[in-house]
């Protein structure tokens, strides 16, 4: 049957070869192909934007969050038990371990509270606001907490472990850990 009609229509076509015929397979092909279509991918588009594309963001969003906050909090509880167990100090204190802490977390970065802080405020961003709320908190603290880090806390641990630090910090990342950790 389908054979039947493509064939008609082709004896046809061969047959209209006037102006009107033209026009008028002009226009059919103007309305399907710049309207009708476009029309029916918009309305799609616009559903599953509507309906399953916000959806689909949520989820990213919350796993997003559950990722950062639960990688956030590991940095931070390990890298303030190993303080503690190393050098009898916490992150709240101004005191200084007796000696340079280079294990635990501090074997892969110099700073695992600031990897962990930011990671959490990624991740409690995202979940309260999004993923822009996110981003923008994680790029925050990562700003703050790197200028503080650069200009205060680095002079200070150089000043107290001298050239031992000078050589941790030449081999060891500053915030974002290598895939392998370096010795």
């Amino acid at each position: 049957m389908n054979q039947l009609i493509f064939n008609r229509f082709l004896k046809d076509k061969e047959k209209n070869n006037s102006i009107s015929y033209k026009v008028i397979s002009l226009l059919v092909g103007v309305i399907i192909f710049l309207i009708v279509l476009p029309g029916i991918f918009i309305l799609l588009g616009l559903y599953i934007k509507d309906n399953i594309w916000e959806g689909v963001i949520k989820i990213f969003e919350m796993i997003i969050s559950i990722l950062a906050i639960t990688a956030g909090s590991f940095f931070l509880v390990w890298a303030t038990v190993t303080q503690w167990k190393t050098g009898k100090i916490t992150a709240d204190t101004d005191d200084s371990s007796p000696h340079l802490i280079i294990n635990g977390p501090y074997k892969y970065c110099r700073n695992p509270l600031e990897l962990g802080a930011i990671l959490y405020y990624l991740g409690i961003g995202t979940l309260i606001g999004g993923i822009i709320v996110g981003a923008i908190s994680f790029f925050s603290g990562l700003i703050v907490e790197s200028i503080y880090s650069i200009f205060f806390e680095e002079k200070r641990l150089e000043k107290l472990y001298g050239e031992e630090y000078k050589k941790y910090r030449e081999r060891t990342p500053f915030i974002f850990p290598g895939i392998i950790g370096r010795e």
